[in-house]
């Protein structure tokens, strides 16, 4: 794998969805922050100015916001790995680094945070809401 100094940045999307382990709560939406990192060769995009060159950062915003407000999860280190699973599904893309953060989870601090990072090597690949091969 070619190590890649070029990134794209999606920061700061919320979502709204269903994770916890506690009854409390999973009765209503949680808003939920996804910042991620898409580690990518950007040298030929920059020179052709050309979409189909590049990873569509729009598009993937809502396929993980589609994902994630459908989805019933009871952790965020699951959340983080169907993002990382979305992102790797574009093949532009040689590695992705996903952090999670769920706010008013700690009653004393301002989020619970999950950070994974995942590339094309990595052994195990989720394949769409749970089931890994």
């Amino acid at each position: 794998m070619a190590e890649y100094r070029d990134r794209i940045y999606l920061e700061g999307l919320r979502v709204a969805c269903t994770i916890g382990t506690r009854p409390e709560e999973r009765r209503r939406s949680q808003e939920i922050t996804i910042e991620v990192c898409l580690h990518v060769d950007l040298e030929e995009p920059g020179r052709s100015d050309r979409l189909e060159d590049t990873v569509d950062y729009s598009h993937l915003a809502g396929e993980i916001t589609a994902m994630a407000e459908g989805s019933s999860f009871q952790l965020l280190e699951r959340l983080a790995e169907e993002v990382a699973a979305l992102s790797l599904a574009h093949p532009k893309v040689e590695r992705v680094e996903v952090k999670v953060s769920k706010p008013h989870a700690l009653p004393r601090g301002r989020a619970a945070v999950v950070e994974i990072l995942r590339d094309r090597s990595s052994s195990k690949r989720p394949m769409g809401f749970g089931r890994f091969v």
